[in-house]
């Protein structure tokens, strides 16, 4: 995406052995560059919507992470 500013992509998101059983993941991530910054993006679909104005879809864009460096023993 280092061409493309102000933009996101999703992918669905696969369920993975490390998921903990009820807490809610979302259901598709990606990434986003903002303004010239690189951001990761989570979005939620919402499945339980009760009245029409709830968002059909939620999007939180955070910080990239970074992997940790691994201490010296």
């Amino acid at each position: 995406m280092s061409d493309y500013d102000n933009q996101i992509a999703l992918w669905k998101r696969q369920p993975k052995d490390s998921d903990v059983a009820g807490k809610k993941y979302p259901h598709y991530t990606g990434k986003a560059k903002i303004a010239g910054s690189d951001k990761q993006a989570a979005a939620w679909l919402n499945t339980d919507k009760t009245k029409d104005t709830q968002p059909d879809i939620s999007i939180k864009l955070s910080d990239p992470i970074t992997p940790k460096e691994e201490e010296p023993f």
